[in-house]
């Protein structure tokens, strides 16, 4: 099937591990061109390594950027909209969890978890409109969690602020469709990230990862009975950015195993 993505422009904000280079992967194999930043040199140097295997260093832009900086996100657009020469699809995949009970959350990651999943997304969806609305519309798929709906309270910070992301991509949604500009959420549930290994690394370093896996989705009853591939949720976004969702806005995807339960 033809996504229509051959030629777009996807932005990552992110895109150096997990989902978001899964995604930066995925993008390549349909023929768009994308970028990805990161705050780590080396991780942007590594990750860069590894999608030249799947398109060509034309196609590829990776820079440094602390999404939760205006002036980098301001500086990472722009330069990536000079690059080549426009904008299209706007992911925003950076942020990390933070597990604690609501007296063990310090005043810091409080604001950590406010920077990553409100003013990350709110610098990234300021700096790209202008391009969005020049290219005479775009797409912007926010990554979020099952926890949006289901808070846990082992989880309290980062369930709080993923609610309000849900809110905030919603009415996103709203005001820029006058804009052609499609705004959808991907609501994930456990999958296999670089946060979930080093999770296993440090609580069962000798453990076979398969059965580390198998176990975990029988601890949280995931339904499907495993926890989902990075591949899994890049498909969802990458089909959310291509023409096959013309009429897809304002919507969330569960990417889960049927983990989720609210309505």
């Amino acid at each position: 099937m033809d996504l229509g993505l051959k030629d777009k422009v996807a932005v990552i904000m992110g895109g150096t591990s997990g989902v978001g280079l899964k995604t930066a992967e995925t993008f390549l194999q349909e023929g768009a061109k994308v970028a990805i930043c990161g705050r780590s040199k080396e991780r942007i140097e590594k990750a860069s390594n590894h999608l030249f295997l799947f398109g060509s260093k034309e196609d590829i832009y990776a820079d440094q950027c602390d999404v939760t900086s205006k002036e980098d996100v301001d500086s990472f657009i722009k330069a990536t909209a000079n690059y080549f020469g426009g904008l299209d699809i706007l992911v925003n995949a950076a942020g990390q969890s933070v597990m604690g009970y609501f007296f063990e959350i310090t005043d810091e990651q409080w604001q950590e978890q406010i920077q990553l999943k409100y003013f990350a997304i709110i610098y990234a969806v300021r700096a790209v409109h202008p391009y969005l609305v020049k290219r005479g519309g775009g797409r912007i798929i926010n990554i979020n969690a099952t926890l949006a709906k289901e808070p846990e309270r082992h989880m309290v910070a980062t369930a709080a602020t993923r609610a309000g992301l849900l809110n905030l991509s919603k009415t996103l949604s709203q005001e820029l469709a006058q804009d052609n500009i499609l705004v959808n959420s991907v609501s994930l549930g456990l999958i296999k990230t670089d946060q979930w290994e080093r999770r296993r690394l440090k609580s069962a370093p000798d453990k076979d990862p398969e059965e580390y896996y198998a176990d975990l989705a029988k601890k949280r009853n995931i339904p499907l009975g495993r926890v989902g591939e990075a591949e899994e949720v890049a498909d969802v976004i990458v089909f959310l950015a291509s023409e096959k969702s013309s009429y897809v806005a304002g919507s969330t995807i569960e990417t889960a195993g049927a983990l989720g339960k609210a309505l």
